[in-house]
């Protein structure tokens, strides 16, 4: 088992039926605790090098935290360059997630351009940043858009090579799902495969359930919520499990309203869902972001001898990730964490509700079924699965 902990999904069944689905966590969620009484510098130190996984997400958030606590102040321009380096995070955790977990067995090798995209990733984050640790506290140099743009132009192109193909364009891919069919059928793409067994193995609908979106709670109120541990270990609120996934971000796209009339919750909407926000988030990182200038960033950080809180949000890979603070003098009085994973894979969340609805006609059939689905909403933390026979 990793430091990061893991996910164990433990299935009960009997005479061909799934009689119980116990999901459990070992993921280590005291970490914040490590932060308590630390000086600022140190906790942001430590974030770093703890949460190596969607690392942009947890270090944004800590900044955005001490901006809103006024102990630094963030420029409109910093905070444009922070949001495309999570973009970037969130394309680059697809992509890895894609490439390692999107296989028809387990002779396939993973895609070697997988190397490319990360040193074009990796250029355009120092390129970006020409001097200094862009999401720490020390002293740094954001460059202009501008001296980045032939690299992101490089990326999309690596993209869609890479994930569509060389007859298609992700413009038309996603237009309908008439064009993504069409692709599915037609192209040879690792996606383009995967995706058509899925449709060969009529597996689209797989895991269709009803589920509920985790809702815009109010600061006042998450901030309460995130002082029980409880509830950072095993989050609901109002009693109703929510997911926070990329699906929950996509569901409004016309690509993904139509495959979810179709194929409902399932598998195929939601593997569709971080394939078509790839390009999303590349279209926006083309076009949201030109206006960023180069400027010397420097904090004058600023003591408060009265404690102050802070709660933020922040979208991850896999979902929303939720950060609070109190400072005071300083240093971190309490600091709490609630990752995605931890809502996606709640013990009675959705992963549960699309096991408990699976057929299946043998244990390594219900094991293959359950990988699938896991993978469809990915944990940001390994996972076991177990069957056993009652």
């Amino acid at each position: 088992m990793s430091i990061e902990g893991e996910i164990t999904i433990k299935v009960i069944i009997n005479s061909g039926v799934t009689k119980e689905t116990l999901i459990t966590s070992s993921r280590p969620l005291h970490i914040p605790q490590l932060f308590i009484n630390q000086p600022v510098q140190k906790v942001a130190e430590t974030l770093d090098s703890l949460y190596q996984l969607c690392n942009t997400a947890h270090r944004f958030a800590f900044l955005r935290l001490l901006d809103k606590c006024k102990v630094i102040s963030l420029s409109v321009n910093e905070m444009l360059a922070y949001q495309l380096l999570l973009d970037l995070e969130t394309i680059r955790e697809h992509c890895f997630s894609i490439f390692s977990k999107w296989r028809i067995n387990d002779n396939q090798k993973i895609n070697k351009n997988m190397i490319d995209l990360l040193a074009t990733l990796k250029g355009i984050n120092s390129t970006l940043f020409s001097v200094g640790n862009p999401l720490s506290l020390m002293d740094k140099t954001l460059q202009s858009f501008a001296c980045i743009k032939s690299l992101v132009e490089k990326l999309k192109t690596q993209l869609t090579l890479t994930l569509i193909g060389e007859q298609f364009n992700a413009e038309t891919v996603f237009n309908n799902t008439y064009n993504f069919d069409y692709w599915i059928k037609t192209q040879s793409s690792d996606c383009a495969i995967f995706l058509h067994n899925i449709q060969q193995s009529q597996f689209g609908d797989l895991g269709n359930v009803k589920t509920q979106f985790l809702p815009n709670i109010m600061p006042s109120e998450m901030t309460a919520l995130l002082n029980d541990d409880a509830f950072i270990a095993q989050p609901s609120h109002k009693g109703i499990c929510y997911e926070t996934t990329p699906y929950t971000r996509q569901i409004n796209n016309p690509l993904i309203q139509q495959l979810s009339a179709k194929y409902g919750t399932g598998l195929l909407s939601r593997a569709a869902t971080q394939l078509l926000e790839i390009f999303e988030l590349m279209n926006r990182v083309k076009s949201n972001y030109t206006q960023i200038y180069s400027e010397d960033i420097q904090y004058n950080r600023r003591a408060s001898i009265d404690a102050t809180s802070a709660v933020v949000e922040v979208q991850a890979a896999r979902g929303k990730l939720i950060h609070s603070l109190t400072i005071q003098d300083d240093q971190v009085k309490a600091y709490r964490i609630l990752s995605p994973t931890q809502w996606n894979f709640h013990p009675q969340g959705i992963l549960k509700q699309m096991i408990q609805a699976l057929s299946f006609s043998n244990k390594q059939d219900l094991v293959n079924k359950i990988t699938l689905l896991v993978n469809a909403i990915d944990p940001c933390v390994g996972y076991k699965i177990k069957v056993i026979d009652a």
